[in-house]
C-alpha cells in the first residue's frame, strides 16, 4: 500500500496533468509530426500514456498497438487495451506477433530471457513501422523506476521518441492513474513484461516497487544512509542501477 507519509508521493496530480499533457503537444508539434503512436498492453504505464495523450491531441491523431503473444499474453491484457481504447475513441490495431517471431527464431538457440527481449524488439520495430507511415512519434510508455534500475529492453520498450512518464516513479504513476479515474483493475494490476508464463516484474527482481522507489528517491537525493530499509535491498537495487548503465548510454564511436 502506498503511503503519502512520503515526501516523493506529494506531488500536484492535477498540474502534473497538465505540464505532462503540453509536453505531448509540443513535442508533437516543434517536432512537426502530425501525431503519436503507442503500444497498449493493458497495463498501468501504457494506460496512464494513452488518457494523457488522449487530453493532449485529437483522437485521429493518436494510434494504439496492442501486440499479443499467443500463450503469453493474458486476455485479460488486450481487453484492458481495448476498452480504454474505445472508451477515449482512439484507433488502435491488434497485431498478434508470435507467429512471425517463431518464424524468424527457427532453427537458432533457444533462450527465454532473449526470446523476451527479442517481443519487446519487435513490438518497437512495429510502432516505429506505423510511425513512419503516418509522420507520428512513438510514445514510450517507461517510467522512471524502470528506467533507473535498468528493468527495459535495450532497443525495445526503451526505444521511443519521447517519455511522458519518464520522471515518474511507478508508486507516483499509481497515483496519477487514480487523479486521471483509471479502472481499479488496471491500477492494482501486478506489472510484468509477459516474457513468459507467470512472469511478475516483482517477483522477478525480489523487491516490491514501493521499496524500489523510496530506495531511487534516496539514490537522487544522495541520503541513501536515512533510508529505513534493510542494507540488502538498497544494495540490490544500487546494483541493479550500475550493472544496467550500458543500456542507458550511446555506444561508444571509435576516434580515428
Amino acid at each position: 500500500m502506498l503511503v503519502l507519509s512520503d515526501k516523493f508521493l506529494k506531488l500536484d496530480y492535477g498540474n502534473l496533468i497538465k505540464k505532462i499533457t503540453a509536453f505531448i503537444s509540443n513535442e508533437v508539434k516543434s517536432r512537426k509530426k502530425a501525431g503519436v503512436v503507442i503500444g497498449l498492453s493493458g497495463g498501468l504505464d501504457s494506460s496512464v500514456c494513452l488518457v494523457l495523450a488522449s487530453r493532449a491531441l485529437q483522437g485521429n491523431r493518436i494510434i494504439g498497438l496492442i501486440m499479443p503473444e499467443k500463450g503469453l499474453t493474458p486476455e485479460t491484457d488486450i481487453q484492458n487495451a481495448k476498452t480504454l481504447a474505445k472508451k477515449l475513441n482512439i484507433r488502435y490495431k491488434e497485431i498478434n506477433i508470435e507467429r512471425g517471431k517463431k518464424i524468424l527464431l527457427n532453427g537458432l538457440p533457444k533462450d527465454r530471457l532473449s526470446a523476451g527481449n527479442f517481443s519487446a524488439r519487435l513490438r518497437m520495430s512495429l510502432l516505429y513501422y506505423y510511425a513512419a507511415i503516418h509522420n507520428f512519434l512513438v510514445l514510450g510508455t517507461a517510467d522512471r523506476s524502470e528506467l533507473m534500475i535498468g528493468y527495459f529492453t535495450k532497443f525495445g520498450d526503451a526505444g521511443a521518441d519521447m517519455f511522458p512518464i519518464g520522471e515518474l516513479y511507478k508508486s507516483q504513476v499509481k497515483l496519477l492513474a487514480k487523479e486521471l479515474q483509471l479502472p481499479e483493475k488496471i491500477i492494482q494490476q501486478p506489472s510484468s513484461p509477459r516474457f513468459w508464463k507467470g512472469q511478475l516484474a516483482e517477483r522477478e527482481i525480489g523487491l516490491s516497487y514501493d521499496d524500489i522507489d523510496k530506495i531511487l528517491d534516496s539514490y537522487l537525493k544522495k541520503n541513501l544512509n536515512d533510508c529505513q530499509l534493510d542494507k540488502k535491498k538498497i544494495k540490490l537495487v544500487t546494483d541493479m542501477i550500475k550493472k544496467s548503465q550500458h543500456k542507458k548510454e550511446k555506444g561508444p564511436v571509435c576516434k580515428c
